[in-house]
């Protein structure tokens, strides 16, 4: 439909443009919106009966490769007990060639009934035959048996690099994880791009025009741009690229900003802690839940420092991962060493998820947008008056106190982490209930946002985050057609009819992407 024209008729049109706020057809041509209100006769006319069209969501903390990756691994989410666990590893072990590595993804210890991290003999006493890797549902943490250990050369007990921690002599945290990571053989170009193309049809399902892929490596990056030349990349991707790698960076740097019609590389992911389910968040006290500790430095002051100062010397933007009040307070102030005051950087601070009073002017008056998923709230929030005490709970997810601030709040998932559902995002933060328990209560309510402003955050406000604000993020003449068609209006509809809500139809640049 690229090249055609067509009509989208008998529709609930949700602009989010305050020149023209509703509509009920949209005049499509090349791939832009031409015209509301305005029908072309003659062309092809599509009936959506009723149907609601909002701006083509966009997540704007995203994981394309690693979506695909977990499709394809042992999935452990959900599983609420240690014995479950290894009961699911034992009836799939079939699958794998004797020897070879199983991976898996998405245990979550504090569903056990201990709350605590597993001990060293529950992976061990499943197999001698295979090595065994499972990631945290957070991916701040590995769970590996024995046969693991010895094949990375890892000595029980032995000192761990800086920014890492081994519990259990079993579960590695944050940088720990290279330990075992480096001896698990790496998906080669093949591979990526099979995980990309799986998890494109998840994504495309579920509404998304565009995602901001927030970790590519040079096989990444190769893998998408074969995928577009072949015409099978069906959504637009803004990528951010690996912080780590400082050639590979040094090289973006030297090129600079890329841009094409579907693919942008402008920004470089860091990180400066882990994460509060594993107790990597860097906090200024320490847990309540496990006195001494304080969590982890992933990243040295000076390499940061040199990071943001080519960032903002080569005009990309940094995007730094940052959970903890501490680590949220560490890249602030660097941040601020180099952004100065008022800017057009769009530096961003992804997560953001546990911020002081003091720290909210700082993110404004150095325009640093907090990039943020709500349902990490909400499956966070069982137990996180247990891990930081409930003073410290109203510092969490504060995306009300940001927007009425006066900032921009692009949202996303964080997918494989969630379930990468832009219908679970909208539920999650504007009521501040978990999607499995939307009876219970609203969680520190004080922060939950307005429908309006959720659906910026998903699709206006992401445009922004990327720089596209110009061309996406509204339904508004001129903007490229990029459109998520679903069957209630979720700024009416009943709360309990959020949830219900389906994907009809995916739109990018006029084309039919998904249709139910």
């Amino acid at each position: 439909m690229r090249n055609k024209s067509f009509n989208l008729v008998n529709a609930n049109v949700i602009t989010l443009d305050p020149s023209y706020s509703k509509a009920e057809s949209i005049y499509i041509k090349n791939g832009k919106i031409e015209s509301l209100n305005q029908q072309k006769h003659g062309i092809e006319t599509i009936d959506l009966k009723g149907a609601t069209i909002v701006p083509g969501f966009i997540d704007a903390h995203y994981h394309l490769a690693n979506l695909g990756k977990f499709l394809e691994n042992l999935n452990l989410t959900g599983l609420n007990s240690p014995q479950k666990i290894i009961y699911h590893i034992k009836s799939n072990l079939y699958k794998y060639p004797k020897g070879t590595w199983v991976i898996g993804r998405g245990w979550d210890q504090s569903l056990w009934d201990s709350k605590s991290f597993p001990l060293s003999e529950f992976l061990d006493e499943i197999t001698e035959d295979y090595p065994i890797a499972l990631t945290r549902i957070d991916g701040h943490a590995l769970w590996v048996n024995k046969i693991a250990r010895q094949i990375s050369g890892y000595i029980e007990n032995s000192e761990i690099t800086a920014g890492g921690e081994v519990i259990n002599n079993c579960v590695f945290i944050d940088n720990a994880m290279s330990v075992i990571k480096n001896s698990i053989t790496k998906p080669n170009e093949i591979d990526i791009t099979r995980y990309i193309r799986n998890g494109l049809r998840q994504t495309v399902s579920n509404g998304i025009t565009g995602v901001h892929d927030a970790w590519q490596d040079e096989i990444i990056v190769n893998s998408i741009q074969s995928l577009i030349r072949k015409n099978q990349f069906p959504i637009r991707c803004y990528g951010m690229l690996n912080g780590n790698d400082e050639n590979f960076i040094e090289k973006w740097f030297q090129e600079g900003i890329k841009q094409t019609e579907l693919y942008t590389i402008r920004s470089v992911k860091a990180f400066m802690d882990g994460a509060l389910g594993s107790r990597g968040a860097c906090l200024f006290d320490e847990y309540t839940d496990d006195p001494g500790n304080f969590g982890l430095i992933l990243l040295s002051e000076d390499k940061f420092d040199n990071l943001a100062k080519k960032c903002f010397k080569y005009e990309f933007q940094l995007c730094t991962h940052a959970i903890g009040d501490r680590g949220n307070k560490l890249v602030l102030d660097t941040y601020e060493k180099y952004l100065c005051g008022k800017n057009n950087r769009r530096w961003r601070v992804e997560h953001a998820q546990m911020v002081r009073d003091q720290e909210i002017p700082q993110f404004v008056r150095n325009d640093i947008l907090p990039s943020m998923q709500p349902s990490h709230c909400t499956s966070d929030m069982r137990w996180m008056d247990e891990r930081i005490g409930s003073e410290r709970c109203t510092t969490i997810s504060r995306w009300k106190s940001f927007i009425n601030a006066g900032l921009k709040v692009p949202g996303g998932s964080d997918c494989p982490i969630e379930l990468g559902n832009p219908i679970m995002e909208f539920f999650a933060a504007v009521t501040r209930k978990p999607s499995d328990n939307p009876e219970s209560k609203s969680w520190y309510p004080q922060e939950k946002v307005s429908r309006v402003e959720a659906l910026k955050m998903l699709t206006t406000w992401a445009a922004y985050g990327g720089f596209n604000e110009k061309h996406r993020g509204k339904i508004k003449n001129g903007f490229d057609a990029d459109l998520t068609v679903i069957s209630e209006d979720l700024l009416k509809c009943k709360e309990e009819q959020i949830l219900k809500t389906e994907v009809l139809m995916t739109f990018v640049n006029g084309e039919i992407v998904y249709k139910k």
